[in-house]
């Protein structure tokens, strides 16, 4: 019993190690985004969102006052030079955007995001190609 315990409290200690760490490296990050978006099975309408990384993986999008509308999973994705802006990118087909990735300024090492059902079904359909559109924000300190 005690040894479970034990195992138990090392558990919640490293837990709550990891969520400081991460919180203080974390920055929120503001952007106006001038359309509506998609991630996963959510839509969004156009409008100012802060993004507010969580763990390593997941990222809060909240509204701009600060409400969570969803948690953002990610994949790390790599480029071979830099990001030279903090930017989200979004695929668009038509006129529907979906959120890609995330990029820190300065880090070579981004976040993505798996395609989404409807995103896969509109790439299925033959849709005109995917354009990327990249939107810059603001990291607030």
């Amino acid at each position: 019993m005690k040894r479970q315990v034990s195992m138990l409290y090392k558990m919640m200690l490293g837990i709550v190690v990891l969520l400081v760490v991460s919180e203080g490296q974390a920055q929120n990050a503001k952007v106006n985004i001038p359309f509506n978006f998609t991630i996963g099975a959510q839509r969004f309408p156009a409008g100012e969102y802060v993004l507010k990384p969580l763990l390593q993986h997941i990222t809060l999008l909240q509204n701009e006052r600060g409400r969570g509308l969803t948690n953002i999973a990610t994949n790390s994705v790599e480029s071979n030079q830099p990001s030279t802006t903090t930017k989200l990118v979004f695929n668009r087909y038509y006129d529907q955007y979906f959120l890609s990735q995330i990029w820190d300024e300065g880090n070579n090492i981004g976040r993505q995001l798996m395609k989404s059902p409807a995103e896969i079904e509109m790439i299925r359909a033959k849709s005109p190609p995917g354009e990327e559109i990249a939107l810059n924000f603001v990291t607030e300190h």
